[in-house]
């Protein structure tokens, strides 16, 4: 038993996370007159980010700002590099997934996850701090303009069932048109990811750095709270459709969702490692650092994101628990070559 307790206490935000989507999955008709609250949404997100911008110390990224290479890398790949793959990893899946994996895979990456996992591996944390910092700040054009991208073809046309309804539901007045859906998504992202980061930041230089230093593990367990919360909200409005969909595919449907979330994930990682090591010529405590940046995607704007675009929220969930899972390997296996490394 005690190994099972072990891996409970390893493993508790993945376990909750799990239970939580159950819970708001097979209760969604008494749980959605609140989650289908749009202002209530906004509010979680706002204060996930706000707590995570409090316990970002810019002043420790100096070094990546003087050598921004690297960092830049990383935003490229996270921004670029991902939603090509994802759409052309998830075309191989069943067409109603498409869409959903191409939406996950435009939100920024996530700060605690990039961090956690860099210091496990002995990276330089440095570069997922300003990674995180740059991409939630573009978040603001780059999912709107990456949804304008592919908003006007007939294709996503055709698997959305209508981009009506999907720019009425980021409030667009319903006409769906790419120019009205990206000027609403842009203010939307800018009110719940920029304006709280900022705020923070502000809170920060007017004295409250000391403060949030101290209480930097209350910040990031509410951040986390804040998370699940969404998690709750993402399985309540996406319920009815998630029933339609694995009564016809069953297992292998969440099968094909897991393999092509590790595919698209893996595949990032090892580009930003290896372009950091060929192009970059640059340390393994740097190419581990770029790699985690580049491939990871936060799950707290992902969720909002796919809720306000109409998609459903299970490929941002599995692209988050399969991104945790997988870098824990890599991150260990890292550590254990670079501990051999030094002894040889």
């Amino acid at each position: 038993m005690k190994p099972l307790f072990a891996w409970g206490r390893r493993h508790g935000f993945l376990l909750t996370l799990a239970i939580l989507f159950a819970i708001g999955f097979t209760a969604a008709d008494y749980l959605r007159p609140v989650a289908e609250q749009d202002w209530l949404r906004s509010a979680v997100v706002f204060a996930v980010m706000w707590a995570s911008g409090m316990t970002l110390p810019l002043r420790s990224v100096t070094d990546a700002v003087r050598r921004p290479t690297a960092v830049l890398a990383a935003v490229s790949l996270n921004t670029v590099a991902v939603p090509l793959a994802a759409w052309w990893i998830a075309g191989w899946i069943a067409p109603e997934w498409k869409l959903s994996f191409y939406v996950a895979s435009l939100v920024p990456c996530t700060l605690a996850s990039a961090m956690v996992w860099t210091r496990r591996a002995g990276g330089d944390d440095s570069i997922p701090m300003l990674t995180t910092v740059v991409t939630n700040l573009a978040c603001v054009g780059v999912i709107p303009l990456g949804w304008w991208l592919v908003s006007d073809t007939e294709a996503v046309a055709e698997l959305t069932r209508g981009l009506q309804e999907i720019g009425a539901a980021v409030g667009s007045g319903g006409s769906g048109t790419g120019g009205q859906t990206l000027a609403s998504q842009a203010i939307k992202l800018g009110l719940v990811v920029v304006a709280p980061l900022t705020l923070a930041q502000c809170m920060r230089h007017w004295g409250w750095a000391e403060w949030a230093d101290r209480a930097k593990p209350k910040l990031s367990w509410a951040a986390q709270g804040g998370i699940l919360i969404m998690v709750v909200f993402g399985a309540v409005t996406t319920a009815d459709k998630l029933v339609a969909i694995t009564q016809e595919g069953g297992a292998a449907i969440f099968a094909q969702l897991i393999a092509a979330a590790s595919a698209m994930h893996l595949a990032c990682l090892v580009v930003g490692i290896l372009f950091t090591r060929w192009i970059l010529r640059r340390g393994p405590e740097t190419q581990i650092a770029v790699g985690f940046s580049a491939s990871q995607k936060t799950l707290a704007i992902g969720l909002q994101t796919s809720m306000d675009l109409g998609v459903s929220v299970l490929p941002m969930i599995i692209y988050h628990i399969t991104q945790l899972i997988w870098d824990t390997v890599v991150a260990d296996a890292w550590l254990a070559k670079g501990k051999k490394d030094s002894a040889e």
